[in-house]
Formats: structure tokens, C-alpha cells, sequence
């Protein structure tokens, strides 16, 4: 089990700005980006730095009515004031701390003003880890952070332990931090946005978790070592005694591993010399100190997906390195479900099965998703397409082109289940996504509703089929996020006859 020992801050140097939250009395605090999430990051830190007494001026570029349940929240704080709708430079001047959105970009000019002015960057993330009491964990990954931050909070509760999971899985730690005790867990997800502030301040969660590095945000970063950079600010600030805890067989993972400053316990698919955990004879294996455990048969997992045997790995060090039992680990392999929004099956109805993937955002995510449900010889309607990220799509239209002309070379389910039944949501994204399909051959229907893409799925659907939303594509434009997407794809699954 992890020894946190008597010291429980989570890096070697905090950065001594960061003392000034806690040392200082009735301090100037701009929240930069209030956001729409009931329990995100702008809200819950800016009422974080309300209850304490500090001077608050809530900015967002949003008007009112985007954000007015947010502002609900806050407006019984006398210390609070609110500039919507538009951004000012003067109030970075007036502020000593800044509370970043992570929706606020390292190129945004409030931003910079601030970085050029030396003030202290904070966010809900930072401020959490440096006054949480127990136990962090946190998980990073282009994908399968959510998955595995849900699975390894599983396991710690199969095995008795008070875990609180929060992050990037839209609930701010800071909900929760008053409710924790010493002999807790906070186990949190960490996207990229969120690391990088986390480096500005030099802190890093006691287990640090790797999953993968993905083409993903490269309209916002300069290529995938960018990228990959402010994903290794999980482990950057880590004490020799904590634990980093990498996916081996990826590459641009593994390469950060001779700099990280804490004990290695990685996974991957088959024994590597620094992974604790492996596949060997189809059977999740487990290096418990001196002690080869055999986990599980992977037959036995109940989540679906071959990614998500690696998800598995990485829960199951985690958790074990955190005091999970044994019993505990086993029971949530057989019987954890998954995350909802993520290849979530919503509803069987007349024979057809809906999935609900609007956190594929991604062309590997939607690959993933694909490569699951087009399969059997049933016909797959695809709903897809978006919001532009500047992400390649080639490679998972050869994969879509390739998948079905094998199900026609086979005629695997008749000629209808040889068809991929194509969906496009209009959105930036679409020119360079049909793009994409057009030099492979794949026929498309645009969409300007999702309604609309869906009535053209059921047209043709039959018993057996699948229609997957998995858009491979940011959401913002036809939808408030990726989450308001997937509730009106339920809404008009629930409402079908």
C-alpha cells in the first residue's frame, strides 16, 4: 500500500506563490471564465474564494443567459462581482490571483497579461491538491481517463475504502474537499487544460496515472510533444516516494519515464522491465511486491472493448498501490459497467441497439467505437461529425472503408449488413471530415439537426442493427458541449415509439 507518511503536500517545491492562498487575508481574486458546468471548475473555485471573504469579480466572454444558473449560485456572496459578456484587461491588473478556466487558452490575452504581470495562476485542480489531506490519485490520457478514474474509485469502494472521484469528470474537488478525511482517497481526472496550470504551480498528485497520448486539442498546441508535455505535468512535481504509473507500450508515454522523479509501477500488454501489470495466457497478471498475482481471465471483464484491457492494467495497479484488496479489484473487473456518454448502450428498441458515444471526440476514439460495434454482421448507422480540432481523419475512413468493404467480401448479415449507414452533423469540422471520406468512397448524408441525422438511421435500420453516435469531432456549435449532445441523442432515443 502507498505510505503517504507524515508530509502531505504533493510535490518537493511548491511554487511560494501558491502560499499566498492560504496566508493571506482578503485577497483581489479574478475567476477567468465562470463556465456552464453546475459543478466545474470556474464555479466551484470562485465559490471557493467566496466563502473565504476574498474580493471576487466573476469574468466571462458568455452574456448572462448562458451562464445565469452559474451566477445563481454566487449571488448571495456580497464580495462577488460579475463582468459577463466580455473580457477586460483591467481586470487582470486589478487581481492578485487568477482562477483559470481551463477552457481558457495559454494564446487567450487575458492570459498573457497575467503571465506578463507575474500574477499567480491558480485553478480548482491546484488549489485542491495543495489543500487535500488524504490520498491523491490523479489520471491523465487522451483516452480512457474517465474510465479508468470511475474503475479505480470502484475498486477502492469494493474494497472499503472512502473514495471521492472528481476532475475533468465534471465535478470539481473542491465540492467535496471539506467532506475529506485523512484516511481517504480523491482519486481525480486530469485532462491537459488542467495540467498545465498544475505545472505553472509545480504540483503533481501522489499517484500519477498515464493512459495514452492521441492526436487530440491540436488546435490548440503546437504537435503532439506539446501535447504530450502538458500531460507530464501529472508526474513532473511528484517526491521520490510517490508513484508514477505509465502505459509502457506507448510511446510517447514510455519516453517520459527515465524523467520522472517518483517510483515506476507501469502496465502493458505483454511483461515490459519497469510493469507490474501485463496480459500473460489471457490473463490479467500483477507483480505484488515479490508476489505474481493472477488477476482475472480477460474473458471475465465485464466492460467490453479490447481498449479497455488496458484500462483494466491501469485501475488495477492503481487501486492495489492505494490499498484496494484483492476481492475488492476482482469483483469490479466482473462487474464494473463503464462510464455513461462513453460507447454506452442507452436502449434496445424493435430490435435495434443505440449506443451513445458523445465523448468520442476523436478519430481514435470513434475507431474504438467502430471497431466494437461493427461487427457480427449487423449494419452500423454512424451519427458523426462536428466542431473542428484540427485532427487528421484519413486513417479512420481507411478503417471504415476497409471494415466495410470486409463485410461485403464475406457477405457477412446480407447486403444491407455490408453497409456502414453514414451521418453527418454539420459543424467546422465537416469539409475536412468529407474530405476524408469522399478520397475512400464512403457515402454520406449531411445533417444540420441531430434529429434529423437520427430519423435517417431509423429509415433504414433493421432488427439487429446499431446506430452509434460517435461524432469524432468537438461538439461546440449545434450543442452547449459534449454532454448536451449526448442527453438530446437520449432524449430522441427516449422518445422513439
Amino acid at each position: 500500500m502507498f505510505n503517504q507518511g507524515s508530509d502531505n503536500k504533493n510535490n518537493n517545491q511548491v511554487n511560494p506563490l501558491i502560499l499566498r492562498i492560504m496566508v493571506q487575508d482578503k485577497q483581489k481574486v479574478l475567476i477567468l471564465g465562470l463556465g456552464r458546468y453546475a459543478t466545474g471548475s470556474g464555479v466551484s473555485a470562485a465559490l471557493y474564494f467566496a466563502k473565504r471573504g476574498d474580493d471576487v469579480i466573476v469574468t466571462d466572454a458568455l452574456p448572462l443567459k448562458e451562464v445565469k444558473d452559474n451566477v445563481a449560485q454566487l449571488k448571495k456572496y456580497k464580495n462577488v462581482k460579475f463582468h459577463l459578456g466580455g473580457l477586460n484587461l483591467k481586470d487582470i491588473d486589478w487581481a492578485d490571483i487568477i482562477a483559470k478556466n481551463p477552457g481558457v487558452r495559454r494564446n487567450d490575452p487575458m492570459y498573457l497579461r497575467a503571465k506578463k504581470l507575474g500574477k499567480l495562476i491558480v485553478n480548482d485542480i491546484t488549489i485542491f491538491f495543495e489543500k487535500c489531506p488524504c490520498l491523491t490519485i490523479g489520471i491523465t490520457g487522451t483516452r480512457g481517463k474517465s474510465t479508468t478514474t470511475a474503475w479505480i474509485g470502484d475498486m477502492l469502494k469494493r474494497s472499503g475504502k472512502k473514495a471521492y472521484i472528481g476532475g475533468n469528470i465534471t465535478v470539481s474537488p473542491l465540492t467535496f474537499l471539506s467532506k475529506l478525511k485523512k484516511s481517504d482517497i480523491a482519486v481525480i481526472e486530469l485532462s491537459s487544460w488542467l495540467l498545465e496550470t498544475c505545472g505553472e504551480v509545480g504540483i503533481s498528485p501522489n499517484i500519477a496515472v498515464w493512459t495514452n497520448v492521441m492526436r487530440d486539442h491540436l488546435n490548440t498546441y503546437d504537435g503532439m510533444e506539446d501535447y504530450a508535455e502538458a500531460k507530464a505535468q501529472i508526474m513532473r512535481h511528484q517526491k521520490p516516494s510517490d508513484i508514477f504509473i505509465p502505459n509502457l507500450d506507448d510511446e510517447l508515454v514510455s519516453a517520459y519515464v527515465s524523467e520522472a522523479p517518483s517510483i515506476i509501477k507501469g502496465f502493458s500488454e505483454k511483461k515490459k522491465s519497469k510493469s507490474v501489470a501485463w496480459v500473460s495466457k489471457d490473463k490479467l497478471m500483477l507483480q505484488d511486491c515479490k508476489k505474481l498475482v493472477e488477476i482475472l481471465d480477460i474473458k471475465d471483464i465485464g466492460l467490453a472493448g479490447a481498449h479497455n484491457i488496458k484500462n483494466a492494467l491501469a485501475a488495477v495497479v492503481s487501486a492495489k498501490v492505494a490499498g484496494a484488496t484483492l476481492t475488492g479489484i476482482r469483483e469490479s473487473l466482473k462487474k464494473f459497467t463503464g462510464m455513461p456518454y462513453r460507447q454506452e448502450i442507452i436502449a434496445v428498441k424493435n430490435g435495434i441497439t443505440f449506443v451513445n458515444d458523445t465523448t468520442s471526440t476523436t478519430p481514435d476514439a470513434a475507431t474504438a467505437a467502430i471497431e466494437r460495434f461493427a461487427k457480427n454482421g449487423q449494419a452500423l448507422h454512424w451519427i458523426c461529425g462536428g466542431a473542428e480540432k484540427d485532427l487528421p481523419y484519413e486513417d479512420l475512413m481507411t478503417f471504415v472503408a476497409r471494415r466495410t468493404r470486409a463485410h461485403r467480401s464475406t457477405g457477412e448479415g446480407g447486403s444491407q449488413s455490408s453497409h456502414v449507414n453514414v451521418q453527418v452533423l454539420d459543424g467546422t469540422a465537416f469539409k475536412r471530415f468529407t474530405t476524408a471520406m469522399k478520397k475512400q468512397g464512403i457515402k454520406f448524408t449531411k445533417n444540420t439537426s441531430l434529429k434529423s441525422a437520427l430519423d435517417n438511421c431509423l429509415k433504414i435500420a433493421k432488427k439487429g442493427d446499431v446506430v452509434l453516435l460517435s461524432p469524432a469531432c468537438s461538439s461546440f456549435g449545434m450543442f452547449k458541449n459534449e454532454f448536451d449532445r449526448g442527453d438530446q441523442f437520449n432524449d430522441l432515443v427516449r422518445n422513439l415509439a
